[in-house]
């Protein structure tokens, strides 16, 4: 008997553990909000903080335009729109985990906007003013692009060049979402410091930070979770399989130096992918820091992409 409770006992931390590592994980939380000068200044972004606040400044500057949509599970979706007057073509731009479009593009919006690009700003699912409780780390998302990819033909004609664009979680998201079959206008997709799948990036982060934990067990319990209340499987998607499929060009990026998302995950997928590709990794770049740490490879590199294939 006694051996009976503490099996139960076991097996009431596991579920509960399961439950916290989903909460942590997926479940939309408030936090501070990072287009404030006293919030970026006590965060990690300090040292680059007074060029993100100018950047953010420059995207306010030139008058942009809040866009909805409806996603295909009845979520209203909520994107900044920054038009440009001479625009060559449009990038749609998809933030990381936890982030916003304002902040993780804040520094290379400028530099997009130099080359001549409409700028759209999306707030994925569960974040900022776009509806949602539970993020999905991509596999939803990869919908959602489709639908902006929607709005954008039809507000800009289907001539309008358009570029798919991510940065961690979002990179995940376009390349996810790069096995669909897009209008002729998407032209190609650009993804910097992407993973490979949900189950595998809390695989990675688990190990990382919970060493003395069975990782398996949790993410078997995750997994239910996730099925459960969120709608999704953890292996649902996986860039791997996408871009095995994908007819477009994609440019990875990645940071040699990224102990968040191994910059091993860009080289799977550059790897798996049969369409058109470059693979460009920084030395040393921590997450999600290839742009700033090696700025004039990064923007030839992404100049290149566009000239490339800005017309069929």
């Amino acid at each position: 008997m006694i051996a009976l409770w503490i099996a139960l006992g076991i097996l009431v931390l596991l579920l509960i553990a399961g439950w916290r590592t989903f909460e942590f994980a997926c479940v939309r939380k408030p936090g501070p909000d990072m287009t404030k000068r006293e919030n970026l200044e006590h965060s990690h972004y300090e040292p680059i903080a007074g060029e993100m606040l100018a950047g953010m400044a420059f995207i306010r500057e030139h008058r942009p335009e809040t866009l909805t949509v409806t996603s295909f599970d009845g979520l209203k979706l909520s994107a900044t729109f920054v038009p440009h007057p001479g625009a060559r073509g449009t990038l749609l731009l998809f933030h990381g985990y936890r982030s916003s479009a304002l902040v993780d593009f804040a520094i290379s919006a400028p530099f997009y906007w130099a080359q001549g690009f409409n700028l759209l700003l999306p707030d994925e699912r569960s974040h900022g003013a776009s509806e949602g409780r539970y993020i999905t780390f991509g596999v939803r998302e990869r919908r959602d692009v489709e639908s902006w990819v929607g709005v954008m033909a039809a507000r800009l004609g289907p001539e309008e060049p358009l570029y798919l664009g991510g940065l961690s979680m979002g990179a995940a998201t376009v390349l996810m979402a790069s096995e669909y079959d897009f209008p002729a206008n998407v032209r190609g997709i650009i993804a910097d410091c992407g993973f490979t799948s949900p189950y595998e990036i809390q695989k990675s982060v688990m190990r990382g930070m919970h060493k003395p934990l069975p990782v398996g067990l949790l993410l078997l319990l995750m997994d239910l979770y996730t099925r459960v209340f969120a709608g999704y499987a953890l292996r649902e998607a996986s860039t791997l399989d996408a871009v095995a499929k994908t007819k477009y060009p994609i440019l990875f990026i990645h940071g040699t130096g990224d102990s968040f998302v191994p910059c091993r995950m860009s080289q799977e997928a550059y790897d798996a992918c049969r369409s058109e590709k470059k693979l460009v990794l920084v030395e040393g770049a921590e997450h999600a820091m290839s742009y700033l740490k090696d700025r004039p490879r990064v923007q030839a590199a992404t100049e290149a992409f566009f000239d490339e294939h800005l017309k069929h």
